[in-house]
């Protein structure tokens, strides 16, 4: 039972921190993480270069990561 409550808990933190992030940044990080598109669909999809695609996913993780610990949770 507590693995599920900290899943849940979890997956209403990464929600939040999703409804923080512009649509642009929202899109690129829901199609690589949840639909596993790859970088250069991505890239295509959105009009930008593959390098752009994988610095804006470096830094929404690492911003992602900054939220998870300030709500608690260890990475």
């Amino acid at each position: 039972f507590y693995e599920l409550d900290y899943a849940r808990t979890s997956s209403e933190e990464i929600d939040k921190f999703l409804d923080t992030l512009d649509r642009e940044n929202r899109v690129i990080f829901v199609r690589r993480y949840w639909y596993a598109d790859s970088i250069s669909d991505i890239a295509e999809r959105v009009s930008m270069s593959s390098h752009n695609i994988t610095a804006r996913l470096y830094r929404i993780r690492e911003n992602l990561k900054k939220h998870l610990k300030k709500a608690g949770y260890s990475i």
